[in-house]
C-alpha cells in the first residue's frame, strides 16, 4: 500500500514514520518545495540515528524504514497513492486547495484523511 503525506513537518514526519514503520507500506512525504519535503526526512533519519545511538534500533532496521520514505512534490508522487493524509498547515484556505489539487491527481478509490486538529472537517469538504 501506498501512503501519501502532505506536510513534511512535525506532524508528517510523525505520520511518515508510523507508516514507514508497517511492513508492506510505501510513503510519498510530500510538501510544497522539495527541499522542505527531504529536510522533513532529515528530520527523521536524525531522530532515528539518535534511537541506534542507544541502542534501541538497529542501523539496518531504521535503513529499511528510511528506504520507504520518498520525499517530493503531491504532483510527482501521489497519483498512485491508496491512502492519502494531509497534515498541511491548519488554515482553511490551504487545505481546501489541498484537497481539490489531490482530486485532480489521486487514482478515484484513493482514500483521502485530514490530521487537523481545529477546523471542521465538513467545510473543508
Amino acid at each position: 500500500m501506498k501512503v501519501g503525506i502532505i506536510g513534511a513537518g512535525t506532524m508528517g514526519q510523525g505520520i511518515a514514520k508510523a507508516f514507514a514503520q508497517v511492513d508492506g507500506y510505501e510513503v510519498a512525504l510530500c510538501d510544497i518545495k522539495q527541499e522542505w519535503a527531504e529536510g522533513g526526512k532529515a528530520k527523521i533519519q536524525k531522530g532515528y540515528a539518535k534511537l541506534v545511538e542507544k541502542g534501541k534500533l538497529t542501523q539496518e532496521a531504521v535503513d529499511a524504514i528510511l528506504a520507504k520514505i520518498t520525499p517530493g512534490l503531491k504532483e510527482d508522487l501521489c497519483a498512485d497513492c491508496d491512502l492519502i493524509v494531509e497534515a498541511a498547515f491548519e488554515d482553511m484556505g490551504v487545505k481546501k486547495t489541498t484537497f481539490q489539487e489531490l482530486d485532480k491527481i489521486a487514482k478515484p478509490e484513493c482514500i483521502f484523511a485530514s490530521n487537523t486538529s481545529s477546523l471542521s472537517i465538513t467545510e473543508i469538504g
